[in-house]
C-alpha cells in the first residue's frame, strides 16, 4: 500500500495535470483541424483556448524536474533574430500610413506568439506515447470531410470572397502544414504502414481539390524528408542559407527580370513586374520600409495594383525594408540550422515541416492573415510534441537464469526504457 501510494499517479495535482493536458492536446490535435473543414476561423477561437489549458496544467504540475533554461533562451540567435524582427514591425507602425490595421495585425501576431510560446514551455518534459496518435487521428478525418465536401457539397466547400478564404484552400493547407509532425510521430512509434495510410488520404485531398500551394508544399516537402533521413546536416544548411539568400537577393532577381524583358522587348507585366517598378521609383523607402500592414490595405485601397506581389519575399521588403530582410535572413538560417542539428529521428520531420510551411509564405497565400500566423502556431505545438516524445524501445532479450533464481534489473532495464509508453 505504501508502494502504490507514493506512485506520481496517485497524486492528485499530477492527475490533475496530466488530464488537463489530455483535454488540450484532444482540442488542438484533434477538434481543430477538423473543424477548419466546416467553419471559417475556428483556428483563431481553440488555438487560443488549447494553449492556455496547456499553460494551466504546466502551472498544475509545479513538480516537473526539467523547468526551461531561460538564459538559455535568451542567448540564442534565434530569440533575438526573431525579437528583432518583432521589435521593427511594432517600431513600423509610426510610419506606416495604416497605423490602426498594421496596430491590429501586430498584437494579433504578438499576442499569438507569447501564448503558443507559454504553452510549449508548458508541455511535459516526455510526450506519452498515446497523445502522439491524436494528430494523426484528426488528419485521417479531416482529409476525409474535405475529399467528401469536394464532390458532394463544391459550393459550400468553395465559397468565399477570394480563393484564400475558402474551406477547401485553408483545410487543405493545414492538412499540408500539419502532416509532417504527425507522419514524425508515427514514425517515432515505428507504423510505418499507418505513416503512409495518413501521406496517401491527405495527398488524396489536395489531388482531389487540385489546389496547386498544397501540391508543390506536399512535394517539396516530401522530397526534403526523404533526403534528410540520411543527410540531415546539409539539407538543414542549404535550406537555411538558402532561404537567406532567397529573401536577400528578392529585389535583384526583380530588377533583373524587368532588365532582360525590356532588352528583349517582350510585354511587361504580373507581380514581379510590379516589385521591379517599385524598386525603381521608391528605392530610398525599401530602406525602412512603408510599415506593417501597408500592402494588403494598400492593395484594396487601390495605392497598389492588384496584381502585385503577395509573397513574404515581397511584404518583408516593401514594409520592413533592408533590416527586416536581414533579420528574417538571419532568422531562418538559425532555425534551419537548429532543426537539423536534432536527433536523426525528428531532425527530417522538422525541416519538412518547416519548408511546407514557408510554401505557403513564399507562394504569397494568406501570408498577411492572422490565420497562417496561427496555423504555424499550432504546428509549432505539433512539432515541440513530437520533439519530447522518444523512439519505441524494444524489449530486451530474456536471460535464462537459474532454477530460483530471479534478477530485478531487468525488469527495471525495460520499465525505464519504455517510460514513455
Amino acid at each position: 500500500m505504501m508502494v502504490a501510494a507514493s506512485r506520481p499517479f496517485a497524486d492528485p495535482a499530477a492527475a490533475a495535470a496530466q488530464l488537463l493536458f489530455d483535454l488540450a492536446l484532444i482540442l488542438l490535435m484533434i477538434l481543430t483541424p477538423v473543424a477548419e473543414v466546416f467553419f471559417h476561423g475556428p483556428l483563431y477561437v481553440l488555438l487560443p483556448v488549447g494553449a492556455c489549458i496547456l499553460i494551466v496544467a504546466g502551472r498544475v504540475a509545479q513538480a516537473r524536474e526539467d523547468r526551461p533554461n531561460f538564459r538559455r533562451l535568451l542567448r540564442s540567435p534565434i530569440t533575438w533574430a526573431a525579437v528583432f524582427l518583432f521589435f521593427w514591425a511594432g517600431l513600423s507602425i509610426i510610419w506606416t500610413p495604416f497605423p490602426d490595421e498594421a496596430a491590429t495585425r501586430f498584437f494579433k501576431a504578438l499576442g499569438t506568439a507569447v501564448v503558443v510560446f507559454l504553452a510549449i514551455i508548458s508541455l511535459p518534459s516526455k510526450t506519452r506515447a498515446t497523445n502522439l496518435y491524436l494528430l494523426p487521428i484528426g488528419l485521417v478525418i479531416a482529409a476525409c470531410a474535405a475529399i467528401i465536401f469536394t464532390f458532394f457539397e463544391p459550393q459550400i466547400f468553395w465559397q468565399g470572397e477570394h480563393p484564400d478564404a475558402t474551406l477547401a484552400q485553408r483545410s487543405v493547407m493545414s492538412l499540408m502544414v500539419l502532416l509532417w509532425p504527425a507522419l514524425g510521430a508515427l514514425a517515432l512509434r515505428e507504423k510505418w504502414l499507418l505513416a503512409i495510410a495518413l501521406a496517401a488520404i491527405v495527398t488524396t485531398a489536395a489531388l482531389a481539390t487540385f489546389i496547386q500551394v498544397a501540391l508543390v508544399g506536399l512535394a517539396l516537402a516530401a522530397v526534403v524528408y526523404a533526403i534528410a533521413v540520411s543527410e540531415a546536416q546539409k539539407v538543414g544548411q542549404i535550406l537555411g542559407f538558402g532561404l537567406a539568400a532567397l529573401m536577400l537577393l528578392a529585389p535583384v532577381a526583380a530588377l533583373a527580370t524587368f532588365a532582360i524583358t525590356n532588352l528583349a522587348h517582350m510585354a511587361q507585366g504580373g507581380p514581379g513586374f510590379v516589385f521591379a517598378e517599385l524598386l525603381l521609383r521608391q528605392w530610398p523607402r525599401f530602406i525602412t520600409g512603408h510599415g506593417l500592414g501597408f500592402v494588403t490595405s494598400a492593395i484594396d485601397t487601390g495605392v497598389l495594383p492588384p496584381d502585385a506581389p503577395r509573397s513574404i519575399l515581397f511584404e518583408i521588403w516593401y514594409e520592413l525594408g533592408l533590416l527586416g530582410a536581414l533579420a528574417f535572413a538571419v532568422l531562418a538560417v538559425c532555425v534551419f540550422n537548429a532543426a537539423a542539428r536534432m536527433p536523426d529521428y525528428i531532425a527530417p520531420a522538422l525541416l519538412a515541416g518547416l519548408v511546407a510551411g514557408l510554401v505557403i509564405a513564399v507562394w504569397g497565400a494568406e501570408t498577411t492573415q492572422v490565420w497562417w500566423i496561427s496555423l504555424n502556431g499550432l504546428d509549432a505545438i505539433a512539432l515541440a510534441l513530437m520533439c519530447k516524445a522518444l523512439p519505441r524501445a524494444t524489449r530486451p532479450p530474456v536471460r535464462l537464469a537459474e532454477p530460483g533464481s530471479y534478477a530485478p534489473e531487468a525488469d527495471a532495464d525495460f520499465e525505464d526504457r519504455n517510460f514513455a509508453d
